[in-house]
This record gives C-alpha cells, structure tokens and sequence, in this order.
C-alpha cells in the first residue's frame, strides 16, 4: 500500500517579515525559497483544490488536515487565507471535514485578523522561544531587533480567541536555564506547548555542542524533572510523547518512536515535497518532482522519495547500532532529518546520546514512582479485597462498593472546584452555583457522578485553569455552562440506580467527534425495549451480574459505524465518559436480537468494571511495548489485551448459559462463540504472561486464568 496522506502542509507565502538564525527554510542546505513565488497564485489553489477532492473521493478520507504556512503565512493577507480555507471546504463537499491550522511568528496579528481567523474555524499555533532574553537570541528582524513585545501582544489577543489558539511552538536553546523557561511558559499558561530540538544532522551538529558535548543533555534532563516535578500541568507535547511511547502508545511527534507518512508538502509554486524539515539535509531533497498541475496525490505519495522515507520510520530502516539499542522501541531512531551524514541517513540521530540519555532518565523516574504506586496499591488492595472476589459478581459486592465510593469522591470532589470556579466568573454563573449548593449532599453526589457530568466538569475546569481538552479527532471541546443548565434538574431526590438508555446528552458524545453515529430518536424509541429484554436476560441468569452492572455503569447510548459490514455487532467503552455503555441496537436493518445485545452490555460492562479498578493504580509497566494481538494481529498495548481477557471470562459464562438454556436459533451462535471466546481466552493469558505486568496486572492475570477454566455458572 502507498503512504495514505490526511495532512497537507501548504506554503501559501514563501517569504518571512523575521530571520531567526536557526530556520530550516533560509538558514540551511536547501535555498530553493530563493526561486518561488512570494505568494501562491490563485491557478495554484485552485488546481490544489481539485487534487485534494480528487484525492479524499478516491481514498474515501472523511476528514483531512490543511496546515498553512510559509514563510510567514499571514504575509499573503488574511482574506487570501479565509477565502482560500473556504474554496477548499466547497471543493471537497460537506462529507469532508477539514481541519485547518495555521503557524505564525505574530507579527501581523490583530483583533481583526483574528475575528477572521475564528470564523473561518482556523487554528491558530505561534512560534515564542521564551522570555524576551530567550526569544531574542534567535528570532529577531533582518536589522537584529527585537520580535518579543509584538509577538507577546499577538499572545494576549489570542487569548481572547481560545477556540483557535491552539499553542505554542519554542526551539530549544541550550545556553537558556530550563527551569526560568518552564517558569515563564506556566506564567502565561498556553494551551499547548511544544520544544523542538534545533534542526541538525552529522554533518551539521546542534550549536553549541562540540564545546559542550553534554550541554544538550544536561538541559534536556533538567527540564524533564522541573517539567514532571513543579509544572506537570503544562500540556508540554514532547515531554508527553515521550511518556506515550514509554508506555506503549503511539507518538504525538515525530521525535520520538515508528509510524508512517502522512503528510504533504506544496510549495507556493505548485510542487509537491516530502517533509518540510528535510530541507536541512540538502537541496532539493525533498522534492517530489511533480506538481498540483500535473500530478495526482496519489501519484505524489507513491512516489519513491516517499516511499524512501517510509522505510525510515520503521525498524527496518534503521542502523545496526539503533537496532542493538535498548531504547530503540521508544526513540525509533529519532527524527529522520537528524539521521543524515555524507553516507545517507543510514545512522543514529545525531542526538543520540541525548535522546538515549533523556529516555533512560524518564525511565529511571517512572520506574522510581512506579515502584511507590504499586507498594502502595498492594498494602491498600490487602487491606480492602481481594481480586478473585472482584472479578466474580457473587462476590464483588464489598470490592464495588469500595471502588464506586472512591470514584464518587472524585468526582464529587471535581464539581466542588466546578462551583468554586462558577462563584468567581459572573451573575448568571453565581446564580447556577447557588442551585448547585441547594442540591443538598445526595442529589449533589448522584449529578457528580452523571458520565455526561464528569467529562464536562473535566473539560470545565481544564478551562478555568487555561488548558484545553479536544475530541479524538484532536478538535477543542468546550464546556459551557449551558449544559450544567439543562442537567441540574435531573437528580430527583431519593432516585433509584438505574440506567440512562439513548438520552440526548452531548457530553457523551462530544468526545468523540466526527467518528461515531449516534442512532436518532426514531430508533432509539424502539430499541429501549431491546435493552430491557436483553437485561432482564443478564438478571434472570444472574442477578448479581445485573447487580454488579448496575454499580458499574449509568447509561447506555446506540451508535453504529456506517464503514462497517451491517452484519457487525459494534460496541465500546472509554474512560473519559466512565460508566456509559456504548452498543449498536441495529444488525443487517434490522433490531438486534436480544441475546446479542445482552453480550454487548455485559462485555461493556466488565470494561468499566475494570477502569474502577484501574483508577487505583496502573496494571501494566508503563514501559511495556506493545504487542501483537492474538485475535486481531495487530499491535495494541497489553492493558487493551488485559481488558479483553477480562471481557472474554464473563462473555464464556454467558454463552455457555445461551447454550444451554437460550433459545435454539442462538444455539449454532452460542456454540460459535465458545469457541471462539475460548481460544481467545488461551492466547490472550499466554501472551499476557509475556508481558510487563505490574503485581496488580499479574495477581489479575492470575485470577483470570483460574476464572476461565472454572465451569459455567448455573441460572
């Protein structure tokens, strides 16, 4: 397969109003700036707009990325921006979503071009090195002078524009003291913050270092621990991603890990190139020798440059020394344009001593913490239940009650802060948080506790505090109070536990963003019935199961995936709505057959039962690599095979209960799925044995392995 392309980088200005001394596009190899056009012309964007619908029909992307930049993107004028943005939203149609993003110095932003900016819904990201002292060293004007007070009035005015200022971009300089540096980002707390390496290869080493060969790490590592120890709060991406990748997940960033290319580079003159940064390595190594005028995307991203690029991002493609490298599976050979020599990029990053010596010293910290958690999660597990009594629901009662009081009073705890924040913003907030106190203790636990309630009053306070939260597609979410509003009233006094099923809560599907269909009223009239049947199903067999449920979960909303086969049952869970049941209610067109929709809430189920228990501690070495799934083939991290054993030892129960006492049209399925669960249940243990497991995930591993091979629980 050829390289999937979601994000295009578009130079719509080829020029800069600043000469920071350390920019890839002036300041190193490649020069081709010199010849292009200062601004893209409209033929360019026009034939760029036919590529790109072209490009999303034929690779069926129901949502790209367009990135506008330069030079100085603002220097092609902000009308030329918008109308561009919205030439390009009509040429792909409204099945499409784009997302637009802009990077800028500051220089040329005002309120007006911001009100511009925020309608046409473009994310705003801006380059700040630090303090003035900081800042200035690099990013000053042609004459030397000074770019910081303007660049800090362009911060301010995006502050006042928080659905677009999507953060900030700083390129380290070593001779800065990390702790001043972090100390000015938390003063003015941008909603993101990235740190770039400056731009070097072999042939051109980082500045600085041959007088100081450990300069770079030393500040690297003493960020890493003012970062962790005083400002963990600052939403610092490169210090995340190398937490993500340390534990398995995929990288936000290309500095860090494997992954593979998707994204595009056009030129102001209509060619295509590969990564914009590679233009530190030589000139016109990037290019892709076509153009918008006479070459497809799909051409441009078979190309061989392409596909020469590629092969560097996986371990194939790295040097005999990275491949013998303990910490290969974290760093991934590092940024590919920092690989390149004389002989090629068939090297180690030329900051491997940097990144291996950061890596091992995140490690040793988390190993460190980690250490403390898991003593401390074991002391409190012997003191409270064991986990063979939690996994089993005949005996999980005084476990869930422990486990569903600890996360009421966090949650309880979180919309206290909500009220403190709602007491300090206006009128009509103060009048809300009065309502809020008047709830009296039990009414104020159970709106706490709502899923919808937790994410927002997540998403709230994350924006009192300045910080952002986004959907899966990386969109902002905002919380405002208008949803507390429409809630307040929900909680009559004395309510039984029971579910919500297909409530028209946004909060339980905003997270998600474009990527999950949530089923209209229409049908979700008639499958509450379903949901009732398949219940009273899971409570005739085992009433404590439905019991345990009960605890467990308080909603259940009806989505489907409109990509998939109708004949596929759909159904997940996600922690950042705890407790909401997520299944599709219609197969083939029809309504799902009650018993299939049974095994959906009892396999969403053990999944949140499990997120309870993981709020006490990890169950997987945040250091594990992925590994292969042994039903799916492909790699996710063990905690995703944990929950899955999990699931699979109670769905073996309930399909040996269909079988034998089920209906006869489930009889061939329930024989099927046995099979199936079973198998699954053997490879799944046998490859968790395999894993990096903390004493929790092992003692559980334990008890599911036992679990499964015990016989069926009578109805």
């Amino acid at each position: 397969m050829t390289a999937r392309i979601t994000s295009f980088l578009v130079k719509i200005a080829s020029r800069c109003n600043l000469d920071c001394d350390y920019c890839y596009v002036y300041h190193h190899a490649d020069q081709s700036w010199r010849s292009m056009p200062k601004i893209m012309s409209p033929d360019i964007k026009r034939a760029f707009a036919g590529r790109l619908a072209e490009y999303v029909k034929d690779e069926g992307l129901r949502r790209a990325v367009i990135i506008f930049h330069g030079g100085e993107p603002l220097l092609a004028g902000v009308g030329s921006i918008t109308d561009f943005a919205e030439q390009l939203r009509h040429a792909v149609g409204p099945d499409v979503k784009l997302d637009f993003a802009m990077q800028t110095n500051g220089l040329l932003i005002t309120d007006a071009v911001l009100t511009a900016l925020d309608a046409a819904d473009i994310s705003v990201s801006l380059s700040l090195d630090g303090s003035k002292v900081d800042n200035d060293r690099h990013r000053t004007t042609r004459k030397g002078r000074s770019s910081f007070d303007r660049v800090m009035e362009a911060y301010h005015r995006l502050e006042a524009h928080p659905k677009i200022f999507a953060g900030v971009i700083a390129v380290i300089d070593a001779k800065s003291d990390p702790e001043d540096l972090l100390a000015f980002f938390n003063d003015i707390n941008p909603p993101k913050l990235d740190l770039l390496l400056p731009d070097a290869h072999h042939v051109r080493p980082p500045p600085g270092r041959e007088a100081e060969p450990e300069i770079y790490k030393d500040w690297l590592i003493r960020a890493f621990d003012c970062w962790f120890d005083r400002y963990p709060h600052i939403p610092l991406r490169t210090f995340e991603a190398l937490l993500d990748v340390a534990a398995g997940l995929p990288s936000a960033t290309d500095a860090f890990g494997f992954g593979d290319v998707n994204l595009l580079s056009i030129e102001t003159d209509g060619g295509y190139h590969d990564l914009d940064v590679l233009k530190i390595v030589g000139d016109g190594i990037s290019d892709l020798h076509g153009s918008v005028r006479d070459m497809a995307i799909s051409a441009a991203a078979a190309s061989p440059v392409i596909e020469r690029h590629r092969a560097l991002l996986n371990k194939d493609g790295l040097s005999e020394s990275c491949l013998s490298c303990q910490v290969v599976d974290i760093c991934g050979g590092g940024s590919v344009p920092h690989r390149f020599s004389a002989d090629g990029f068939n090297n180690p990053s030329t900051y491997c001593g940097e990144l291996f010596a950061l890596i091992s010293h995140v490690k040793a910290r988390l190993v460190q913490d980690l250490t403390a958690e898991e003593e401390d999660l074991s002391n409190r597990l012997s003191e409270t239940f064991n986990l063979s009594e939690f996994e089993r629901a005949e005996t999980a009662g005084p476990a869930m009650a422990i486990l569903r009081a600890d996360a009421d009073l966090t949650y309880t705890e979180r919309l206290r802060q909500v009220l403190t924040e709602l007491e300090k913003t206006g009128p009509e907030a103060t009048e809300i948080a009065r309502e809020l106190v008047g709830l009296g203790v039990d009414a104020f636990a159970r709106l706490a506790r709502r899923p919808g309630m937790v994410a927002w009053s997540h998403a709230f306070l994350a924006q009192a505090r300045g910080r952002q939260i986004h959907d899966v597609d990386g969109k902002p979410i905002f919380a405002d109070i208008a949803y507390l509003v429409d809630v307040l009233n929900s909680c009559a006094p004395g309510a039984a536990i029971k579910w919500d099923v297909a409530q028209n809560d946004a909060w339980l599907k905003l997270p998600f963003g474009g990527q999950i269909i949530f089923e209209r009223e229409n049908v979700a009239a008639v499958a509450r019935k379903v949901v009732e049947e398949a219940f009273e199903i899971v409570r005739s067999w085992r009433p404590a199961l439905a019991e345990d449920m009960l605890l467990a979960c308080q909603a259940v909303q009806f989505v489907r995936d409109p990509t998939a086969d109708p004949e596929k049952i759909v159904s997940f869970s996600d922690d950042s709505v705890p407790g909401t049941l997520f299944v599709s209610v219609m197969q083939d067109g029809k309504l799902i057959d009650p018993f299939d929709l049974a095994d959906s809430l009892v396999h969403e189920h053990r999944h949140q039962k499990l997120y309870l228990l993981e709020r006490l501690g990890p169950t997987v070495s945040r250091f594990a690599p992925r590994v292969i799934s042994p039903w799916r083939a492909d790699l996710r991290p063990p905690s995703g095979l944990l929950h899955a054993v999990f699931v699979f030892v109670e769905l073996q129960r309930l399909w040996q209960h269909i079988l034998t006492h089920g209906p006869a049209h489930m009889k061939e399925r329930a024989a099927k799925q046995l099979r199936d669960t079973k198998r699954n249940l053997d490879l799944g243990v046998a490859t968790l044995r395999q894993c990096e497991l903390t004493e929790l995930g092992v003692g559980l591993t334990d008890v599911l392995e036992a679990a499964s091979r015990q016989p069926p629980i009578a109805a």
